[in-house]
């Protein structure tokens, strides 16, 4: 769904005016992750594809996140705007789970990334993620899940506000995601691993998108500073977790 009043075409103008908001920092670390990850041993797919794994989970709480904050607003913002907003944040948020409108329930993007770990690892996903570990990789996607949500969460802003923040950060999660995952997924077909979890990413992420910039125009503006502010910091967190993927990809290769 997008804004039932804008026309695609201002939405796509709209999602341009944001894109020119920002400086491109996350696909150029995606690129830089990509390009390193054939130097990644295989014997560190296990831990590696974990704590990714993790990373990539957590964007399911950052859209419960999100979604809350867009309905925390019913004293204070308007009545439509307020349904338009949580519609086109649901969206995204439900096909995370492998509901889409009008198309049979497909499988949840958790049990497609589990079946792409046994395909590339050859061992099961496990049960659930070790509290206590010593892995880089697990710390890493811990990290950058806590820097994400704390971001979301963070004190100081009113609900209004807040929620304006958060739409600016869920539309660059949705937006550049198909970057992201055009770039994933070539990189792992190179290494021989065609992973239906990337594909299914890749299907519906413009969609995704589309949602996602006919929140923000459902609810504020795409020249609302608080927007803007989001989708940057989404971006630069974004970066910082590739880019530390990267340093531990080149870290295996001399320990």
């Amino acid at each position: 769904m997008r804004s039932s009043s804008t026309p695609a075409a201002e939405l796509d103008a709209y999602q341009g005016h944001l894109f020119a908001q920002l400086s491109g920092i996350s696909a150029e670390a995606i690129g830089s992750f990509c390009a390193e990850l054939p130097n990644l041993p295989k014997s560190a797919y296990p831990e590696a594809l974990l704590g990714m794994g993790y990373l990539y989970e957590a964007f399911d709480l950052m859209f419960a996140v999100i979604a809350a904050s867009i309905q925390a607003t019913h004293d204070e913002s308007p009545y439509v705007a307020r349904y338009e907003t949580m519609q086109n944040v649901l969206q995204p948020f439900a096909s995370e789970y492998g509901i889409e409108p009008d198309r049979p329930l497909q499988s949840t993007h958790r049990q497609l990334y589990a079946e792409f770990f046994t395909a590339a690892t050859g061992e099961p996903w496990p049960a659930g993620y070790p509290r206590d570990s010593a892995s880089q990789w697990l710390a890493c996607g811990r990290r950058w899940t806590q820097t994400m949500l704390d971001r979301l969460r963070g004190d100081g802003l009113g609900p209004i506000d807040r929620a304006k923040y958060n739409l600016g950060y869920h539309w660059a999660v949705e937006a550049l995601s198909v970057g992201e995952f055009d770039q994933l997924i070539a990189a792992w077909r190179a290494l021989g691993f065609d992973a239906p979890y990337m594909s299914a990413h890749c299907e519906v992420e413009e969609e995704h998108a589309g949602c996602a910039i006919g929140a923000v125009v459902a609810f504020s503006s795409v020249t609302d500073q608080l927007v803007i502010q989001g989708a940057r910091d989404h971006e630069l967190d974004l970066a910082g977790f590739y880019d530390q993927c990267t340093a531990l990809i080149a870290g295996s290769r001399t320990s």
